[in-house]
């Protein structure tokens, strides 16, 4: 009896013995296979607008052209797992630390360059005058300052960054800027309405976008002259954003390199395209060095 009891207790040891080392290989297993496997997180920040280069759906869930370049590049670094939020300032969380990457539609400013590192670009595109059928076409900004026009732009933006910095240094000749974080299809409706007077956007996104909105007949973009292009947006590319120090640099490569690759195969033609209307890429000179 007692040799049956004691062969009852040995037995019950063996297996809760087999069963914890079972557990501890488990955990060891798993944590080896991402240790080997040296998948790191990156956390990416963005605003979530304006449509279509960002746009989060009644889901929560972010899309957009941009949001989808960016995947189409990290599905060619499995080193890295991908990490999307939304965040009301992605460029002080990406100084703070609390990010890796912001995407925004950025374009280049020079006090960012101080800050940032800045990508290659993943996208070109030229800008219009967003402006109502029967109106006269500008010729510039003092253009716009000396009609009285009011002018939509995103508080922070490009854009708007470019129209207070001419306030600044013409100050007999002030536009009237009218801040808002409104989407395409009511910036433009605005305009059409007479709410406000005139935009600066993509020609592209305009072409894309006027049909969609039913405004074809109410609004036309009017070409940009050259001084204004020049002083909205000097490269009128687009970057993906990263904090300037090693790990920043360190992704930015591989990213960069990434989005050679997808440049190459057409998938970055693709995505543009599907979006615009038209193929937007970068060419391969200005694929060869980023900004800073």
């Amino acid at each position: 009896m007692k040799n049956r009891i004691l062969n009852r207790v040995i037995a019950t040891i063996g297996v809760t013995a087999v069963l914890f080392g079972s557990l501890t290989g488990c955990g060891s297993t798993s944590s080896g296979t991402d240790s080997a496997a040296g998948v790191t997180k990156v956390t990416v920040a963005t605003k979530g607008s304006p449509a279509p280069y960002m746009v989060v759906d009644e889901n929560n869930e972010i899309g957009g052209s941009d949001i989808e370049i960016l995947k189409a590049i990290f599905e060619k670094l499995p080193q890295y797992e991908l990490d999307i939020i939304k965040a009301d300032d992605p460029l002080t969380g990406l100084t703070g630390g609390l990010y890796d990457l912001a995407v925004n539609n950025y374009a280049w400013r020079d006090e960012r360059g101080e800050l940032y590192y800045y990508s290659l670009p993943y996208k070109t595109g030229y800008d219009v005058y967003i402006q109502r059928k029967d109106d006269e076409p500008l010729t510039g900004l003092q253009d716009i300052a000396d009609r009285g026009y009011k002018i939509e732009v995103g508080a922070g933006s490009n854009k708007a960054l470019a129209l207070e910095k001419w306030n600044e240094e013409n100050p007999d000749h002030q536009i009237n800027i009218i801040y808002s974080e409104s989407d395409f299809q009511i910036k433009f409706q605005n305009i059409a309405d007479g709410k406000t007077d005139v935009a600066i956007d993509d020609g592209p996104i305009l072409d894309t976008l006027i049909g969609q909105f039913g405004l074809e007949d109410e609004l036309v973009g009017n070409t940009i002259d050259a001084d204004t292009q020049e002083f909205i947006s000097p490269h009128n590319s687009t970057y993906f954003l990263f904090a300037k120090d090693e790990k920043g640099a360190a992704l930015r490569e591989d990213v960069d390199k990434a989005l050679i690759e997808i440049k190459n195969d057409g998938t970055l033609a693709e995505i543009l395209t599907k979006y615009f209307g038209k193929d937007t890429s970068p060419a391969d000179d200005d694929l060869k060095a980023t900004p800073n």
